[in-house]
């Protein structure tokens, strides 16, 4: 008899497309504000934003840090002059709001499993955004509950976080519950902290090392499947 697993998700490249968001978003900005190689800029950008949320993720900037400075570096990089960079910021996380961009495979495994574990979001990013992006892509509504950042004011990896995501759930068998997503640093690190196991979503090969989690998949069919094993034990 299979039994119901309470998995705890991330959003942003687990089953949200980050990437191509925020992709997309820059290369919005460069067209209304006249900067020109909108792809090229996006590159740089996805370097510096990838590079600070990392020290977020460490404890060594907040959050309201990387919302300007990241625009700051950026038009320093390109000598960008005359911009108001909290304009320019508030017009990116507004772009962001609106993506409906999400990883293929990622409605179809999402629904499946739903109907038989109990599914929770857990994610870093911003509130609004966040809430939005998962009503606007459909997803939102295969998960109980999302638990987010920003409006927690705790954050992955902390342990504090993911005892807040648990306390809140209330019933549940921790030798049941999984957290699923993308980051070792994040998501892997934090159910580590936490005593959860981990299931890292690998789809893009990255190494692993100093963190380790107890199951890697590299795609949505894995996952299934190892849901599936692990349901049965």
């Amino acid at each position: 008899m299979n039994k119901r697993l309470t998995l705890l998700i991330d959003a942003d490249d687990t089953i949200l497309d980050f990437a191509a968001s925020e992709r997309d978003s820059v290369i919005l900005l460069c067209k209304d504000y006249g900067i020109e190689n909108g792809e090229e800029v996006a590159a740089k950008f996805k370097q510096i934003n990838r590079r600070l949320w990392d020290m977020f993720e460490r404890g060594e900037i907040t959050r309201e840090d990387i919302f300007y400075t990241r625009f700051e570096e950026l038009f320093e990089y390109y000598a960008i002059k005359g911009l108001d960079v909290i304009e320019v910021g508030d017009a990116y996380r507004e772009n962001m709001v609106h993506s409906k961009r999400i990883i293929h495979g990622a409605r179809a495994c999402i629904n499946r499993l739903s109907q038989s574990h109990d599914l929770y979001c857990v994610t870093n990013g911003l509130t609004r955004t966040q809430k939005m992006r998962m009503k606007s892509s459909g997803l939102g509504k295969y998960f109980k509950k999302l638990y987010i950042s920003q409006e927690m004011e705790l954050s992955k990896p902390s342990k504090a976080f993911f005892d807040f995501v648990l306390k809140d759930v209330g019933e549940y068998d921790l030798n049941k519950t999984y957290i699923i997503g993308d980051s070792l640093s994040s998501d892997i690190q934090g159910g580590i902290n936490a005593g959860i196991k981990t299931i890292l979503f690998n789809k893009e090969g990255k190494a692993v090392k100093d963190v380790v989690p107890d199951f890697e998949v590299k795609s949505f069919r894995e996952l299934e499947k190892l849901v599936s094993e692990l349901s049965r034990k």
